[in-house]
Formats: structure tokens, sequence, C-alpha cells
């Protein structure tokens, strides 16, 4: 099996990055989520959205934006304060690039620029439900941006992005790339669609990130995205629409006495229950991870109500490990398939078994395993892993000489 070569990484230069928030309504159409968890695991789909909305902001003289904070610096000047009132933007009416985020969900987003002949991004920056904030500021020095967001991991179901049809380069965490934007990116970075944002020469720009049917005020957005993050933990079962009813008041005071937050500190709240909903998601699902020396690209196989799935392929360097299914496992098997990247002169090796599933070269997300061959893929025999104890969790190893052990 070959793949294309990865290009290298390189450090993003010349923007002043901040924090998350934004001007542009990149939508997806999510119903309420039902009450109770899903029935099976939910494989991870990355699918750009789409349709951009602008909101400009008058000219000012041009100055050079200043570099005042990256991920995990801290928090950047201008930010919302503590008390996490969504309705106070950060924004400057005449400079600074600002981001909101009026859906139900947290949200990770990255931003990139041209950069000569490349393409240049960076990210992680977490948005809150309800909450804008300032990532590029100062005067905006170029006429064209790109972005893409990604729902937290935090939640269940499957991930939301919004982005759009130009690749750039991300990482798991924080990172700084660059790349041409074809679908070749360094190691330890993957492919993404960002939408292009045309800001017209303005000194400012605004980009909204919204789902559809939507929410009218970002603190409706901000009631919603407490109301998931409550369904995430299993604590709420009504409506993720935005209204504060009783039943969802009620809820929400029993979780500030568990987690000891005072009555008007909504934003400890927040962050202690988005905090929760990731430390619950770490621990479920399936992960794969590469104990080899070598570079090894892997798939899986979901059998769940008589319905043969597959999907890959995830590109594992030595050491590396991805979740391939999130949110708890309900199925008492899976499967998996894995082979040593045969352009790294390695020795072919893999990992397989006796389970049929449909598989091909390129990425693939297949919803039958019948007749393979007959619709242009492969037939590729899996591994099985048992989880017939019902784990919530389960990390599987591909280890040398075809010895996985699971933990």
């Amino acid at each position: 099996m070959t793949f294309e070569p990865l290009c290298r990484a390189s450090l993003l230069t010349g923007l002043a990055f901040v924090g998350l928030a934004g001007a542009a309504s990149a939508q997806q159409v999510e119903e309420a989520p039902p009450p109770s968890l899903p029935p099976r695991p939910v494989i991870l789909p990355m699918t750009p959205g789409s349709e951009l909305k602008d909101q400009q902001a008058p000219d000012v003289k041009q100055n050079k934006p200043r570099i005042i904070s990256v991920p995990g610096a801290g928090p950047a000047p201008g930010a919302t304060s503590s008390a996490f009132q969504p309705e106070r933007s950060p924004r400057n009416p005449t400079q600074d690039y600002t981001f909101c985020n009026k859906t139900s969900y947290a949200l990770d987003l990255a931003v990139g620029i041209r950069n000569g002949g490349l393409f240049a991004s960076r990210g992680w920056w977490t948005i809150r439900a309800g909450e804008c904030k300032v990532v590029i500021q100062g005067p905006l020095a170029q006429p064209t941006y790109y972005s893409f967001a990604r729902s937290s991991h935090a939640h269940t179901g499957p991930i939301r992005t919004w982005g759009g049809a130009h690749t750039l380069c991300t990482g798991k965490i924080g990172f700084q790339a660059s790349s041409d934007g074809s679908a070749t990116c360094g190691p330890g970075l993957e492919p993404q669609g960002f939408a292009k944002v045309d800001t017209g020469g303005k000194n400012a720009w605004t980009t909204t990130l919204s789902e559809a049917p939507g929410y009218k005020s970002p603190e409706q957005a901000r009631v919603a995205g407490l109301q998931r993050l409550l369904y995430d933990l299993g604590r709420f079962d009504g409506p993720v629409d935005g209204v504060p009813g009783p039943k969802f008041n009620e809820t929400l005071s029993q979780a500030r006495v568990a987690l000891t937050i005072p009555p008007n500190d909504g934003s400890a709240l927040y962050n202690k229950l988005l905090a929760e909903a990731l430390r619950v998601q770490t621990t479920a699902g399936l992960t794969f991870c590469n104990r080899t020396q070598d570079i090894v690209w892997s798939a899986l196989g979901v059998d769940s109500g008589g319905k043969k799935l597959s999907q890959g392929w995830w590109r594992l360097q030595p050491g590396q490990c991805a979740k391939v299914i999130k949110d708890r496992l309900a199925d008492p098997f899976l499967y998996a398939f894995a082979s040593v990247d045969h352009t790294e002169g390695a020795v072919d090796q893999t990992w397989g078994g006796a389970y049929k599933f449909c598989t091909r070269d390129s990425s693939f997300e297949i919803d039958d395993a019948n007749d393979c061959e007959g619709r242009g893929f492969k037939t590729t025999g899996f591994l099985r892993i048992d989880n017939s104890a019902l784990r919530p969790g389960i990390t599987f190893e591909f280890a040398p000489r075809s010895e996985s052990a699971q933990q």
C-alpha cells in the first residue's frame, strides 16, 4: 500500500492571533439530540460546512498588527470576563478580526493566511457557545483569510465542522503549519477544508459561526450550549433549544451545587461542564495506537444491527494514537485492519483476520460489505476486537510481529 509523501510543517508568521470568534456564518442543519444516548458508536466524519455571510466594518488607517497571544498562552486583551456575558462582544469596530459562536457547541478554531507561495495556518482556540473573541488584533493587513472550526471533542455524537473548499493543514493540538494548498501535510498534521473569507481590504471583520435553524441571540446560544453540555453528561434529556425552561433551570441548579459553582459565575460553570464532558469523552470510544517503529495505515470496521461499515485510513506515526470512534462503545465486537507504509522502506507487515469488509487504497467510508469488487473496492480481512464486556472505551495497539494488545 502506498500513499502520497507528506510536506514539511513550518512556523506561522506575520499574523496577530488572540482568541476565537467570528462574522461569516457557516451553517449546518442540526436537530435537537434524542432523549437517550445513541444506540451505537459514531464513526468520526469530517465534512466541511458551507454558506458564509459577512459583516463589514469601516476603513481606518492601516497599521501593522501586533502579535499578542497564541493558543494556550492565557487570556488576551479584550477577552470576555469570567462572568461570561456573551452579549458584550470584545470586537473593535475599526480593527481586529473577531469570531462569534452562535451555535450550541464549544468550537475549536483554526485560521490561515497566504504566506508568499504557501499557506500558513494556526490553531486551536476554543470559543464557548454564545461567545465572541478576537483572533487577530489590530488593523487587518491582508484582503483574504481562511477559517476552519470544529465542534469540541467533549460533545457526544459526530464532530461537526464549519469550513470550505480550500485545503490547509491542521494538527491535533496547538499547531503552526505551512502547506502548498494540496492534500499533503507534514508529520502530525492533516488536511482540512477551510473557508475563504474575502474582507475587501477592510481593517476589521467579524465571522459568525452558526447552525440551522439557529439561535436568535448570543444569550440563547449560551443557554443552548449549557443544555448540550448537560445532555452530553447525561444530566439533561430535554431539547437543546436555548429556552431556559423549568426542567433546565432545575438541572442547572443541581449542577451548580454538585460542582460548587457560585450562582452568578456563568463562565466557571460552563468551563467546568466542558472540562467534565471532555474527561468523559477521553475515556470513551475506540483508540488505535501504533507501537511499531514504522508508519502504519489503519482502518476500522463496525458491524451494528447487521450492517457492516468500514472507514479508513488513519495514518499513525511510530508511537502515535488516534481516536477512531468517539462516545461510549455499545457493540460487543469491533474490527480493525492495518498495514505498514511501504513508501518508508519498511518490511511488509499487516494486521488482519477473517472478518471481511470493503476497503480501497485512498480514503474511504463504505456502508456495505457485500460485493466489494463489483463496486470497485477490495475485500479485506479485518481482525476482531472483543468488547463483549461492553467497556465504554478501548485502546487497541498495533504491535510488532502481528501481536496486538488491548487495554
